[in-house]
Formats: structure tokens, sequence, C-alpha cells
């Protein structure tokens, strides 16, 4: 009886023991696959936060805004500090965010071909939805985003929004990122 006992106690100890085991080792893959996501969407935000802050004029007297819409922005910025300005396009492909750059050619006047458009993977897994979000000048907080269509003119303010989710089916879940930026050549200028 008492070995029947005892077998029966040790047996109860083993299940709980690898169920708390099996619940760490998932807690775990979870938490790894949350920080893999958010090290993804966390460069990408940085990146276009510092384009659009520094977007100005195209060297062909462009607008500084060529297309605002909820999953493409299209702009002109001296991304590589040369002094001139690429124009650069982020677009959503499927569930991957891209970034398109055209270095201007010196032509008379100045062009961007399409055909000259370098694009690279920015981010992946990315769920449906906005991903750019336009606001007036005196944006504050609680203000509405301007409508769609947008009009490029208005804008002064631009919201990012990345949600990822690499798994849709199983753990870890989306996680989404936001920053905001101010276009610093645009203000006040409408």
């Amino acid at each position: 009886m008492e070995l029947t006992i005892a077998i029966a106690i040790t047996g109860i100890a083993i299940a709980a023991i690898s169920s708390l085991a099996l619940d760490v080792t998932g807690f775990g893959t979870s938490l790894g696959g949350r920080l893999e996501q958010e090290m993804e969407l966390e460069p990408f935000l940085r990146l276009v936060v510092t384009e659009i802050r520094s977007m100005g004029t195209a060297d062909n007297g462009s607008y500084p805004i060529a297309q605002a819409m909820a999953q493409t922005l299209t702009f002109y910025s001296d991304i590589d500090l040369d002094g001139q300005f690429e124009r650069v396009r982020y677009f959503v492909d499927g569930t991957t965010l891209k970034r398109g750059v055209i270095e201007p050619v010196e032509t008379q006047p100045v062009s961007y071909p399409p055909a000259n458009e370098v694009v690279s993977e920015i981010v992946h897994h990315l769920v449906p939805g906005t991903i750019f979000t336009y606001f007036p000048e005196g944006y504050p907080p609680s203000a509405t985003p301007l409508p769609s269509p947008v009009a490029v003119a208005k804008i002064r303010l631009i919201t990012v929004t990345g949600s990822i989710d690499q798994n849709a089916d199983s753990g870890p879940g989306s996680i989404t990122l936001s920053a905001s930026a101010t276009i610093r050549n645009l203000r006040g200028d409408i």
C-alpha cells in the first residue's frame, strides 16, 4: 500500500515538474519571438523618422512629399548626406515593407528615373493596416488625421506605425510600435 502511494506521489510530482518545464520553455520561446519582432521594427522606425525629419525640395524642384497614402509614402530626403536629395519610397508588398531609393540623375532638368530605383526589404510579416498617418500644422495629440486622399501640402507631421506577427497562427502574437516625426523644412510653411 505504501509503495503504491509513493509511486502515485512520484508520478504526480513528475507530471507537475514536466508541466512547469513546458510552461517555462513556452514562455522563453514567446519572449524570444517578441524580442525578435521588436528588433526588426525598431531600426525601421529610427530610419524612417530621421528621413522624414530631413525631407526637402527635390533637386528638380519637386515638392518634398510626392505621395502620401496609408501604406505608401514617397518623399525627397538627403539620406546619404551627399548634398543631393534622393527620392525615397516606402511601400507594402504583401506582408513586407519595402524601401525604394532613386539617386538624382544630373540631366537638365535633374531627373529621378524609376528604372534606377534600388529596392530593399525593411520589415517582414506585417499585419495588414495603416502604416502612415498624416497630420496638419498645429498637431495636438487629440487631433484627427488628414482625410484620404491626403493633400500633401497640408502635411506637417507623420506618424509611422508598424505591427508584425511572425506566426499569426500561434504565439507570441503581434507587436506594434509607433513613432512620429515633424518635417523640419515645412514648419509653418503652407
